[in-house]
């Protein structure tokens, strides 16, 4: 279920910083190198496949913009945050 305007500012609150992008939820990351940022990114995709909740991503070199909704429903839901909370978890 797609999650009001106000559910997605409270569990905002619960990610680490996310932000309201376009109908989505976004984060962006900036690593030493392309490898480590390609390490995390593999690391997302293990998670992301288990959950099948898959990322739209954008890597460019050591940078990496990650971007959470649901298709299913044009909008946000706790799918995304859950993804989103598994993804704050990541070391590299």
């Amino acid at each position: 279920m797609k999650l009001s305007t106000v559910a997605v500012q409270d569990r905002l609150q619960q990610v680490n910083s996310w932000l309201i992008c376009n109908n989505a939820i976004e984060k962006k990351y900036v690593f030493k190198s392309f490898k480590e940022a390609m390490i995390f990114i593999n690391k997302v995709a293990v998670i992301a496949d288990e959950m099948n909740h898959h990322p739209e991503w954008i890597n460019v070199y050591n940078k990496l913009t990650i971007r959470l909704s649901t298709h299913d429903v044009s909008g946000i839901t706790d799918k995304d945050f859950q993804l989103a909370s598994a993804i704050d978890a990541i070391t590299v």
